[in-house]
């Protein structure tokens, strides 16, 4: 093992200087190859547009175009971590039809050591028009659905309108604007959600009207159900009926009353205290007398629209 080390050691120690030599060469010429060697690539630049006072493009704008480069390769190489644009300045063009030549516009951030072949696309053709301000209706869109057993009765957006600002062809040609996604899925309330507004590129809301609230009206689907077979029964004692079953139906929230279970339905008599008489016909919803209830498990929001028959007879017990 030491016989080993000792031949290493030789090995790397002997000539060491002309070693170090041979190697300060060899480290020049790859700096050399590098300062040197030219390469071709192909980069991305951003495209700034610069429009005279009181006007806008008809049309989004390029934003990206692609760029062919040559140079050093080591300054090619940083290019991608470089951000490369291009100013197209139409502060003397008038409205209409605008033509720019991008090989004619210098492409900012290049280094010198490198240069432009070609850029894709070279030739832009805009429409330049008066800008424009307009007030418009704004659109609800909305995805997903309420819960079930409700119902969306309305999307109501406040304000009602927006102030856009934009080429003043387009805006004129504009009816409505459309908001942001508003989501209903699951809702079984009223809701106010905050959007946005879903606006193509080149129109821009005016001034800080760019929030809008969605007030979402969400409403019961309401429902019939009969049940038959309802028992009836009287509270007080010493009274009775002939009718032991009658035919309710009742009205209210599809959810309640799709959950209401048939032994939750009942009909009560109730004959007032001290009442004298002999007996008679109990109707739904006097205020004094003979009447009757129905009793139903469903809650405040389901009511009864029906009982058959509509008078339940009530006479006195014979005593034994």
């Amino acid at each position: 093992m030491t016989e080993l080390l000792t031949t290493l050691k030789d090995a790397l120690t002997r000539n060491f200087g002309y070693k170090s030599v041979a190697l300060l060469f060899a480290l020049v010429f790859w700096v050399w190859v590098q300062s040197e060697q030219r390469v071709e690539d192909r980069v991305r630049a951003t495209v700034e547009w610069r429009l005279p006072d009181g006007t806008a493009l008809t049309e989004p704008p390029l934003e990206q175009v692609s760029v062919s480069v040559e140079g050093v390769q080591a300054f090619v190489r940083l290019l991608h971590q470089r951000e490369l644009r291009i100013v197209v300045d139409l502060g003397k063009a008038r409205e209409g039809d605008v033509s720019v030549d991008l090989t004619q516009k210098q492409v900012e951030g290049l280094p010198e050591q490198v240069h432009v072949r070609s850029i894709s696309p070279s030739l832009l053709r805009v429409t330049l028009d008066r800008q424009l301000k307009r007030k418009v209706a704004v659109a609800p869109v909305t995805v997903g659905a309420v819960a079930p057993g409700f119902r969306l009765a309305s999307v109501k957006i406040l304000p009602e309108r927006a102030e856009l600002i934009g080429a003043a062809s387009v805006l004129r040609a504009l009816d409505a604007v459309s908001t942001e996604d508003i989501d209903l899925d699951g809702l079984r309330e009223d809701a106010d959600v905050d959007v946005g507004l879903a606006l193509k590129k080149g129109v821009e809301p005016a001034g800080a009207g760019k929030r809008f609230t969605a007030h979402v009206d969400v409403e019961p689907i309401i429902a019939e159900r009969t049940f038959a077979e309802v028992p009836v029964m009287v509270r007080e004692a010493g009274w009775g009926t002939t009718v032991e079953r009658v035919t309710v139906k009742l009205s209210g929230p599809e959810e309640a009353i799709s959950g209401l279970q048939t032994e939750e339905v009942s009909v009560v008599v109730h004959v007032p205290e001290g009442y004298t008489g002999p007996g008679g016909d109990a109707r739904a919803g006097r205020a004094d007398g003979l009447r009757f209830e129905v009793i139903q498990g469903g809650g405040d929001q389901v009511r009864v629209v029906d009982v058959s028959p509509a008078t339940i007879p009530v006479t006195r017990k014979e005593t034994p």
